[in-house]
């Protein structure tokens, strides 16, 4: 018999051995269990409906057998109170009750008593609705909520005559009622051997249920307008369909049994009939033995055909690969130079496209995928066809015309075109493209080598950035002197005409444009902070001093829209150049007035100090025994998006238009700040603004500090002065200044002339003063040419002095050399010392 005859066999007698014993054994059980449960439950809520009315019937029969007793109707018209006292007070304990009233045919409480443990029932009155439905209906039971407790309620009309036929209008109407409690409904389960439970919300199933070992049953109570308002519940546990259960599950673990033995005994046979053959048949397999399936070649079975098909199976095996070493030894060869062609394509470091003669992409390198921005070679198969297809809409031409020139001539070298990646910006690129032959030298592919000129072109545009960057500071330099000439005249004129008016108001007047030149001087004098070339001079300052100082320039250049507010607490020493803390605060201002442009904002200045051990994690530079300065410059712009955050700092990089930045802001400050060994953070979510924190370490307070000197006050001595200034103006003003003064003055607004003239007659002059900036001959040449004819003091004066200049007047030894604007009493002060000085030295 065939293998798959048996086991089609076996299998069919166990279906339909168990399929008629299960069907069988199953339907008679539930149909046994339904009859029994369903007439169990039928018994339960007949009875548990029996005695919920009988109860309520009991309480029921106290009203009627009461409602036309002569003595309740006599109360009721005569409200004779002992009477009720005797007769209706009793009833609680007698008949185990919590409330009894009755009522006028007014519908007015006349008497009422309570048991003792709900006294507050004794004065409750009941709405009115309810002794309206008890006059239409001469008798009822309902129940009502009081207190959050249920009264169970039974009441009757009062007859007015000793028939009980109800009359149109009662003489009044007796009510009793019992709180249905805890303890109440306790010995109602244990009169009906259930458990109770009332609810006063709707259960989820409102109906009866009853499963095979649980019964629950569940009845409204209404009030006196049909209305439920609470649920009460009855549980019991039928110990006989307990048992009954139990009966079917040893009938089930019976019938179990009986099967795994069914199933062992199967299992045996088919071990015999299939699985020892199975494995003669895999062993021979993973062995390479063919003789091990030799003993099943005699059956009559499937098995037989396996075992010979086995062994034909090894023999063209052996065959085979005795083919398949010869065509891999060729394999090997072939590959090795294919592998060697493949790894110089791939490693490239250039991008290598390879088309056919039309400019159809064949393939491409890993180069070529990242110059395209394109993942992977399958994206880049869908989005680029054509060698066109990398660049733009209006450059296709020059891809047209690059295969043109190549299929002409053969190869190009270094062409520059732009390549347009699907995203991102068009970058440049170097091309040179060659014509690929085949055997017969007939044109048959492209290959193009491109080289990204990205990174070449961002250093050419530094490169150019920073030259741009270099002429800021002289640009900012030769605008500070010519508006400190500027300043000077309207001070000085100011100053002179104080001096010449007597009349109060008017002097008031010019003493405000006095002050309002000295804040403009003030000003000039911390934009030439940025702008001169002097060199870092690291000392202890107070950073909170510093930036009071650097406030007002910062005001200066944010519009009013933009709110600044402080809040310095701490006045600690910090090591840094004062200078170079004020063009950090200027940067960052600049930031956040751009951040919030155009609707303004808020720009909050706040210092205060904090513990190292605090800012652990923030950087790794953090000294944990150190305490630093926190200095925080916080906006409410637009924020920095995630995206850029960690770019914020690169050199070059910025957000803002070309025309509105260099990109070095940041940097600078991040460079400047860790040059003090300090460190910076930043906070800024988009829409929510920007909070840039520096962190710089506290030093003790210095023993002594640089102490200004206190101002002498010098002698007069008459003086013959070669004053020189290319600005008539100026010339002017300090002119009238130093013979007002006493001096006797030679003012020239050509350096060349006042070269001429103290050349001719060099005793004629005790003093020179000149501008440092002037055509022709500068303050410091005319200075040179002077004290090479004689020692003669010089005072000297600029707009702008950065560090060159500083470094030439102290070569040649000038007397002085003071900053623009400058008042009239200033430039006398300065000439009666250096005048005094000078005969000092001489004498």
């Amino acid at each position: 018999m065939k293998i798959t005859t048996r086991v089609i066999l076996l299998f069919l007698v166990i279906i339909v051995s168990f399929t008629g014993f299960f069907y069988m054994f199953y339907t008679i059980k539930a149909k046994e269990s339904r009859i029994y449960i369903d007439a169990d439950s039928m018994q339960r809520r007949q009875a548990i409906d029996s005695f919920l009315a009988l109860k309520q019937s009991q309480d029921l029969d106290i009203t009627i057998n009461l409602r036309s007793d002569s003595g309740l109707r006599r109360f009721v018209q005569t409200r004779y109170r002992q009477w009720a006292s005797i007769n209706l007070a009793p009833l609680i304990k007698n008949h185990d009750l919590d409330l009894v009233q009755v009522y006028g045919s007014d519908k007015r409480l006349l008497y009422g008593v309570a048991d003792e443990n709900n006294d507050f029932l004794a004065d409750f009155v009941f709405d009115k609705t309810l002794l309206d439905s008890l006059s239409s209906k001469g008798h009822l039971t309902c129940v009502t909520k009081l207190n959050n407790q249920l009264l169970m309620l039974a009441g009757s009309i009062i007859h007015p005559a000793s028939d009980t036929t109800p009359a149109s209008v009662p003489e009044g109407f007796m009510i009793v009622g019992r709180i249905w409690n805890h303890t109440y409904l306790s010995d109602i389960g244990k009169s009906l051997n259930y458990t109770i439970r009332i609810t006063k919300s709707l259960p989820r199933e409102v109906e009866d249920t009853q499963t095979q070992f649980n019964t629950r049953i569940v009845r409204p109570l209404n009030d006196w307008l049909g209305n439920t308002i609470a649920w009460v519940i009855f549980y019991n546990v039928n110990p006989y369909l307990s048992e009954l259960g139990l009966i079917g599950k040893q009938i089930q673990f019976g019938t179990f049994g009986f099967l795994l033995l069914f199933i062992f005994i199967q299992f045996v046979l088919l071990n015999y009939w299939i699985t020892t053959p199975l494995k003669m048949i895999s062993t021979s397999l993973r062995e390479n033995e063919p003789n091990l399936v030799s003993p099943l070649t005699d059956k009559n079975n499937e098995f037989a055909d396996i075992a010979i098909l086995i062994k034909n199976f090894f023999r063209q095996k052996h065959d085979l690969i005795m083919q398949i070493e010869e065509r891999i030894k060729t394999e090997i060869k072939f590959r090795e130079a294919e592998e060697q062609t493949r790894k110089i394509f791939l490693t490239s470091p250039e991008a290598i496209i390879v088309t056919d003669l039309d400019g159809r992409i064949l393939t491409v390198n890993e180069e070529a995928l990242k110059l395209s921005r394109t993942e992977n070679y399958q994206i880049f198969e869908q989005r680029i066809k054509n060698i066109t297809d990398l660049a733009s809409p209006d450059q296709t031409y020059l891809y047209e015309q690059l295969l043109d020139d190549l299929i002409k001539s053969g190869s190009i070298k270094n062409r520059e075109l732009e390549i347009s990646p699907q995203e991102g910006r068009p970058l440049p690129a170097l091309i040179s493209a060659s014509v690929i032959y085949d055997a017969n030298h007939v044109p048959n592919k492209l290959i193009l080598i491109a080289r990204d000129l990205s990174n070449l072109k961002s250093l050419e545009s530094k490169l150019r950035q920073s030259q741009k960057m270099e002429s800021i500071g002289t640009l900012a330099g030769g605008i500070a002197h010519d508006f400190n000439n500027i300043i000077t005249i309207i001070a000085g004129y100011t100053a002179l005409a104080a001096g010449k008016i007597d009349h109060s108001l008017a002097q008031n007047d010019l003493d405000e444009a006095l002050k309002a030149c000295l804040r403009a001087k003030s000003l000039i004098g911390k934009i030439l902070t940025f702008s001169r070339q002097s060199e870092k001079t690291i000392r202890p300052c107070i950073l909170a001093n510093v930036i009071e100082d650097t406030i007002p320039m910062i005001r200066a250049s944010i519009p009013t829209i933009i709110k600044i507010k402080t809040k310095l607490d701490v006045y600690h020493y910090v090591l840094a150049d004062p200078n170079e803390i004020q063009q950090v605060l200027m940067n960052l201002a600049s930031n956040a007035f751009h951040a919030m442009r155009p609707n303004g904002g808020t720009l909050s200045l706040t210092l205060e100090d904090t513990f190292g051990f605090e800012l652990i994690g923030l950087s790794p530079a953090v000294d944990v025994q150190a305490t630093y300065v926190h200095f925080k410059v916080s906006d409410t712009g637009v924020g920095i998006s995630p995206e850029i955050m960690h770019m914020i700092f690169d050199p070059y990089f910025s957000t803002k238009a070309p025309t509105e930045g260099t990109g070095l802001g940041l940097s600078i400050v991040h460079g400047i700040i860790s040059s003090y060994n300090g460190f910076i953070t930043v906070q800024s979510h988009p829409g929510s603004g920007t909070a840039i924190s520096i962190y710089l370490p506290i030093i003790s307070e210095p023993e002594a500090l640089p102490q200004p000197q206190e101002k002498s006050s010098f002698p007069f001595h008459p003086a013959r002065i070669l004053y020189v200034d290319d600005e008539p103006a100026l010339s002017d003003l300090f002119g009238q200044a130093l013979v007002n003064a006493g001096y006797q003055v030679t003012a020239f607004t050509d350096s060349q002339e006042a070269m001429q003239s103290f050349i001719h007659k060099p005793e004629v002059y005790d003093l020179m003063i000149a501008d440092v900036t002037m055509p022709n001959i500068d303050g410091i040449k005319l200075a040179t040419i002077i004290r090479s004819i004689r020692n003669l003091p010089i005072i000297l004066y600029t707009g702008f002095c950065d560090y060159q200049i500083q470094k030439n007047a102290d070569s040649i030894g000038i007397n002085k050399l003071l900053n623009k604007p400058i008042l009239p009493d200033e430039l006398v002060a300065v000439v009666r010392e250096v005048v005094a000085k000078s005969l000092i030295s001489t004498k």
